[in-house]
C-alpha cells in the first residue's frame, strides 16, 4: 500500500474505523491518533491498547473500513482520557526509541543531478511525459522511456528528486520514486533504499505487471442505481370528491395558492420565482424559490398555466400546464402528463449545464428509465457527457457527469461518488470545465474557487486559479476517495503543485 492510499483512509473526514491486514494478522484502528507516521515513513500503531507495532507500508495488504462515518471530535469524546493518554505515551516512547537510518541522504552527499523530460503522444492522443535522470558527468542513471509510466509531478530537494508517476493502464494509481545521487533510490521510504539499477529493474517489472492486467473500467455499484431509481407517480383524481361538486371543500378553487416570490438578481433586476401550494393539505406542489427561474402565471379554474424563463436564457420560454389534482403538468402543447415533483428536480438541476435544447427535450420526455442519465450533452469531436441523478438525500442542484469518448469508453466518471459538478463545454475543442460541489448541506460550493479544465484527448487537467497540472486519472482517484469539501480544498493545490515544474502544455 502506498502512503497516499493509506492517508486517504487514515485521515478521511469524516473518519471511519478500519482494519489493517498486515503480517498475516489484523490491526483495528478506532481513531486516527492511535497511529503515527515515523520519520522513516513507517507506521507506529497501537495494538490491543497495550503495545506499539512498527509496520512498513509495503506490509499492509489491505485497509478495510467497518465503522460509521464520525467526526474525530465525537470519537475522542467517547474514549476515556486515561486510554487516550496511555496510548499517546506508548506511541511517543516508540517513536523516541527509533534510531535514524544511515541510508537517509545528507547535505554532504550532494551530487549535481539533471532531470529532463520528453513528451510523446499515444495513438489515442494521450500526452505522455517521460523522465531522464543524468549525473553531472553525463551518466544516465534512470529513464522511464520504454515503459507505460507517465510522469505527472516532480519535487526536487537539495540532494535528490522525487518523481511522481502513474501508469497508462492504471491511471488512478500514483507511483513515487525518490532518487538521490549517485546511486540510491526507493519507492516508499529511505528504509527501503536500493541501488538505482535494482530500482529501474523493479520499475520495469511493475510496468509489465500493470500492462498485462489493465485496470477495469469504472462502474457504479448496484446500490447506486437502486438509490437513484425513484418513482415519480401521478396522482389519480378522487371521484368521490368530484361527485360533491362545488360543495366539497376539496373542490374549492381557492384551495390552491400560487405565489410569485420576488428575488433580486444581477444588476438589481427582480425576477419572480413560482411556488404552488395545496393549502388544505399544507403541501407544496411546486417550488422554484431561490432559483434563477422567472415566471408569470395564468389561472384556469383550479389549474394554472405557468410560463417559465431562465435568467441567462431570456429569449427562450416554455409553459407548464399544471393539473393540481393530479400533481402533474403537460409541457407546452404536449399532451403527456409528467410528475410536478420530477419537473421541479429537473429544472433545479438546469444551472449545472445550461443547455436549453437538451433540458427542454429531456423535460418533455419525462422521468428517465432505470440506469439512464437525466440529460445527455454532445461535446466536440464525438465525445459525450451524461448527467446522472445523485442520491435523493443530496440537496439540489446535484448531477454527476459521466464523460465518454467517441467509442463509448469512460473518460471521467463522478457517478457513485460524493461529488456533483457543473459542466461547461468548449465548443471548438474536446475540453470541458468542471466545477465541483459536494453532497454536504453547508459550504458545498466552496470548491468553486478551483474550476477544473479537462482536456479529454490529452487527459491533462489544468486550473485557472492554480499553478501546475494533474491528470484525469488522478483526479478520478481523488474524487473517489475524498468526501469532504475541506479535504478537497487541501488536496487539489497539492496535486497541482506536483506538476508545477513540468512544462507539459
Amino acid at each position: 500500500m502506498t502512503l497516499q492510499e493509506f492517508i486517504s483512509v487514515w485521515q478521511a473526514q469524516p473518519f471511519r474505523a478500519f482494519r489493517m491486514r498486515a503480517r498475516g494478522g489484523i490491526i483495528s484502528v478506532h481513531y486516527p491518533l492511535s497511529v503515527a507516521l515515523t520519520p522513516q515513513m513507517q507506521l507506529a500503531a497501537i495494538v490491543d491498547n497495550a503495545r506499539v507495532e512498527i509496520i512498513g507500508l509495503h506490509e499492509i495488504e489491505q485497509c478495510e473500513v467497518f465503522g460509521p462515518p464520525t467526526t474525530v471530535s465525537d470519537i475522542l469524546e467517547a474514549i476515556s482520557p486515561g486510554e487516550l493518554s496511555g496510548n499517546a505515551q506508548l506511541i511517543s516512547e516508540a517513536l523516541s526509541s527509533l534510531t535514524p537510518l544511515s541510508e537517509e541522504p545528507s547535505r554532504a552527499a550532494f551530487v549535481p543531478l539533471c532531470v529532463s523530460f520528453q513528451k510523446t503522444i499515444t495513438p489515442e492522443g494521450v500526452l505522455v511525459v517521460q523522465a531522464s535522470l543524468e549525473l553531472s558527468d553525463g551518466q544516465t542513471v534512470l529513464v522511464t522511456a520504454g515503459t507505460r509510466w507517465n510522469v505527472h509531478g516532480i519535487e526536487q530537494f537539495e540532494n535528490g528528486v522525487s518523481l511522481y508517476l502513474h501508469h497508462l493502464d492504471h491511471p488512478m494509481v500514483e507511483q513515487r520514486i525518490i532518487f538521490w545521487p549517485p546511486d540510491r533510490g526507493t519507492f516508499e521510504s529511505f528504509a527501503e533504499a536500493m541501488p538505482v539499477a535494482a530500482l529501474a529493474k523493479e520499475l520495469h517489472r511493475r510496468d509489465a505487471e500493470f500492462s498485462a492486467k489493465p485496470a477495469r473500467q469504472l462502474m457504479p455499484s448496484a446500490s447506486y442505481f437502486q438509490k437513484i431509481d425513484v418513482e415519480w407517480p401521478i396522482a389519480e383524481r378522487d371521484g368521490r370528491e368530484e361527485a360533491f361538486g362545488a360543495d366539497s371543500p376539496a373542490m374549492d378553487p381557492l384551495r390552491f395558492e400560487f405565489a410569485s416570490v420576488a428575488r433580486r438578481v444581477k444588476e438589481g433586476r427582480i425576477i419572480q420565482n413560482p411556488c404552488l401550494t395545496d393549502i388544505m393539505k399544507e403541501e407544496i406542489l411546486f417550488n422554484l424559490v431561490d432559483t434563477d427561474w422567472d415566471s408569470s402565471a395564468r389561472q384556469d379554474g383550479r389549474n394554472w398555466h405557468l410560463s417559465l424563463r431562465y435568467l441567462t436564457r431570456p429569449g427562450q420560454a416554455m409553459t407548464l400546464n399544471i393539473d393540481v389534482d393530479r400533481k402533474a403538468a403537460t409541457i407546452d402543447a404536449d399532451s403527456k402528463l409528467i410528475s410536478l415533483a420530477w419537473i421541479e428536480r429537473h429544472l433545479k438541476n438546469f444551472p449545472l449545464y445550461e443547455s436549453w435544447d437538451q433540458m427542454h427535450s429531456a423535460l418533455r420526455d419525462g422521468p428517465v428509465k432505470r440506469r439512464s442519465p437525466d440529460v445527455r450533452i454532445p461535446l466536440s469531436n464525438g465525445f459525450q457527457a451524461e448527467l446522472w441523478a445523485g442520491e435523493p438525500e443530496y440537496s439540489l442542484p446535484f448531477l454527476q457527469p459521466h464523460i465518454l469518448d467517441p467509442h463509448g469508453e469512460t473518460v471521467f466518471d463522478l457517478r457513485d461518488t460524493f461529488w456533483s459538478a457543473s459542466i461547461r463545454a468548449d465548443v471548438a475543442a474536446p475540453k470541458v470545465t468542471l466545477v465541483l460541489s459536494s453532497g454536504e448541506r453547508t459550504g458545498r460550493d466552496a470548491t468553486g474557487c478551483y474550476p477544473l479544465e479537462l482536456d479529454l484527448v490529452s487527459h491533462q487537467v489544468t486550473c485557472s486559479s492554480l499553478e501546475g497540472s494533474t491528470t484525469i486519472g488522478l483526479l478520478q482517484g481523488m474524487v473517489r476517495r475524498v468526501r469532504g469539501v475541506k479535504w478537497m480544498l487541501e488536496e487539489l493545490p497539492q496535486w497541482f503543485a506536483k506538476g508545477r515544474s513540468l512544462e507539459v502544455a
